[in-house]
């Protein structure tokens, strides 16, 4: 896209504004030397002409606002994706992923009983399958080290997964930071 900078536009501006004056004195002369100049013509023409004039010009101010915005926009969004706030949004990512294969891998047990490792990595994959229509290659040994280390899956003595009952698992986790945003705001102010 290609953008004129605002001191050419205000040269071109000036440009057609005294070519504009130069055209009406020349036909303003040339009308009041005729025999039957009509004022009123004269003054029609001229507020005519003055009217355009003022329209180009806060036309041309306001695109220069215009563009003045999308300028300082344009450089706040890109300081936004620069250095700190890209590696935070970067780790924000990653670990609503990492609770996802979570939720994921906790759900699958929880409908299944117990399993192994392969059988819970291909129930995983299917679920992603059958719901968001996508393939994919679910990371099931990060999940369920996750959860072991959590302490709501163990496995038996031949190795299959087992979870814990949700209510159980809940009160294993303990409460959460958003319930206890959720409590604070719920409480009245003492």
């Amino acid at each position: 896209m290609f953008l004129l900078s605002g001191s050419l536009w205000m040269h071109l501006f000036q440009y057609f504004t005294i070519s504009t004056a130069c055209y009406l004195q020349v036909t303003l002369v040339g009308s009041l030397e005729m025999p039957k100049a009509d004022v009123w013509v004269v003054i029609a023409i001229m507020s005519g002409v003055i009217g355009y004039c003022a329209k180009i010009y806060f036309t041309f101010q306001q695109n220069m606002t215009l563009y003045q915005n999308l300028i300082t926009k344009s450089m706040y969004d890109k300081q936004l994706d620069s250095g700190k706030g890209t590696l935070l949004h970067l780790c924000d990512d990653v670990i609503q992923q990492e609770v996802k294969e979570v939720i994921i891998s906790y759900y699958i047990l929880m409908e299944q009983g117990k399993a192994t490792i392969q059988d819970l990595d291909l129930h995983c994959e299917e679920l992603i399958k059958e719901e968001f229509g996508a393939e994919c290659n679910f990371d099931v040994h990060d999940a369920v080290k996750k959860l072991e280390k959590l302490g709501i899956v163990h496995r038996d003595s031949i190795g299959r997964i087992l979870c814990a009952p949700l209510k159980r698992a809940n009160e294993i986790i303990g409460t959460t930071t958003e319930e206890m945003v959720t409590r604070a705001q719920q409480s009245p102010a003492s």
